[in-house]
């Protein structure tokens, strides 16, 4: 529907009529969906619009949006402020006028389903979305009454069992259906989070924030979103910092260090790989061998060979000392990792023969149902054969991967590293017809939504 809006014409009101009128949701909460406002973002407008709003926490905002509660006069005038209308719109006020007519929801075009596309299969899609959202809505209320000013232990485990869950699909999902499901239950774990609670289930539901918004982190990186992958790196700190475990605050330091790298600040990126080996030091782990992994590769893109090469030997020899967790998750450090770090760095070092045994090591030990850490190994595969001269051979290898990727799994890291390659390959043989053919792939462009 927000994408139909600007084809039809319709102003951010009329979109919220809209959105009231065929989705169901309160005036309120529709006036804020078409804005792409979290219920944070909404206070820190009213208090930055309207000067209300200090001492909003999110919880009471969503009540206002469920209707279970009436912002106050100052309130509602701060929320007015900020959508700049009125209370009618709103929801918190009658209209008697002749022209209440006028807030009947604009009409859909019925050529046009509600997402791009005329497949039936998309709107029966979306109409199962739609009953979702609304179920979604009455398990967040059931869930409420059920724990009432508390919170159930088991409700915590919940929470943590769905943050392990999402380190496992973050290895297999489109980055933009992740994105979309991990934002949802990070909505919901700060309402959560924003109520009175027992020190220990504070710290046990900040250590699940901190393991998602790392997740969230990290694929925005896949998503090339990297100043928003610095931002949620900067709330998973917050979060595992009150969380208060060292090996957590390692993982998320981890994480720091790769967006930093994806900026442009290698250096930044060396400093949070320390940082995340300094933190385990006393209590050797996984991570700690990762944390020497992401060093050597950001070494590498300084060209400091001595460092990168010394960093490598320590992830290496860590990995094989330390017990590894059995689980194929974005918080362990796997084999496929350990080599896909060496392939990366070593590539960046033109090293390109040790690089090749690191790319062999790295496919073999991925899981079957990942995609993208292994076609980028290819693609540093690709870029070798262009190091070692063999020009069209890399070209149409890169090429190849790209075509092979379904579009759901080409977010735009990959196609960053095949730009990569086709840019080492010199101006002179950039018109050879299989040159001229990955750059033909490459001006398709990433997957959706990239």
């Amino acid at each position: 529907m927000r994408a139909q809006a600007p084809q039809q014409g319709w102003s951010l009101r009329e979109l919220a009529q809209a959105i009231t009128g065929h989705c169901g949701h309160s005036r309120l909460r529709a006036y804020r969906f078409p804005r792409g406002w979290s219920l944070t973002q909404v206070i820190d407008q009213m208090v930055t619009v309207a000067g209300v709003g200090q001492r909003l926490v999110a919880s009471r905002v969503s009540r206002w949006e469920r209707g279970e509660e009436r912002p106050s006069s100052a309130y509602l005038d701060g929320l007015c402020r900020v959508y700049g209308t009125g209370p009618v719109d709103l929801g918190f006020a009658a209209d008697y006028s002749d022209a209440a007519d006028g807030h009947r929801p604009p009409a859909l075009d019925s050529s046009r389903s509600l997402v791009s596309g005329t497949d039936s299969q998309d709107v029966a899609r979306h109409g199962t979305h739609l009953v979702a959202s609304r179920g979604d809505q009455i398990r967040r209320r059931v869930d409420e009454a059920l724990s009432g000013s508390t919170l159930s232990d088991s409700t915590v485990a919940h929470k943590e069992a769905v943050a392990a869950q999402y380190g496992r699909t973050y290895k297999t999902q489109p980055a933009t259906v992740f994105l979309d499901n991990i934002l949802a239950d990070l909505d919901d774990l700060q309402i959560l989070t924003d109520r009175k609670l027992p020190a220990g289930q504070r710290r046990d539901l900040c250590a699940v924030t901190a393991r998602l918004a790392g997740l969230v982190s990290m694929t925005m990186v896949n998503l090339a979103q990297y100043r928003h992958a610095r931002e949620w790196v900067h709330t998973a700190r917050l979060a595992a910092d009150e969380a208060g475990d060292p090996l957590l605050r390692a993982w998320v330091a981890s994480r720091s260090a790769v967006a930093s790298l994806h900026l442009g600040d290698p250096y930044a990126a060396m400093m949070a790989a320390r940082e995340a080996e300094l933190l385990t030091r006393n209590h050797r782990a996984p991570i700690t061998a990762m944390a020497w992994a992401i060093l050597a590769r950001a070494a590498a893109t300084t060209a400091d060979a001595h460092t990168a090469r010394a960093a490598l030997r320590h992830a290496e020899d860590l990995y094989g000392a330390v017990e590894q967790m059995p689980d194929n998750t974005a918080y362990a450090f796997t084999a496929g990792q350990l080599h896909f770090y060496r392939s990366h760095a070593l590539t960046t070092l033109g090293e390109s023969r040790a690089a090749w045994q690191a790319q062999d090591d790295a496919i073999s030990a991925f899981g079957p149902d990942e995609h993208l850490d292994p076609n980028l190994v290819r693609l540093d595969r690709a870029l070798c054969m262009v190091h070692n001269g063999d020009i069209v051979q890399g070209a149409d290898y890169a090429a190849t991967v790209l075509q092979q990727l379904p579009a759901v799994h080409r977010p735009a890291i990959v196609w960053r590293r095949a730009q990569a390659v086709a840019y080492a390959i010199p101006a002179a043989r950039r018109s050879t017809p299989r040159v001229r053919a990955l750059h033909e792939v490459l001006a398709i462009g990433a997957g959706p939504a990239q």
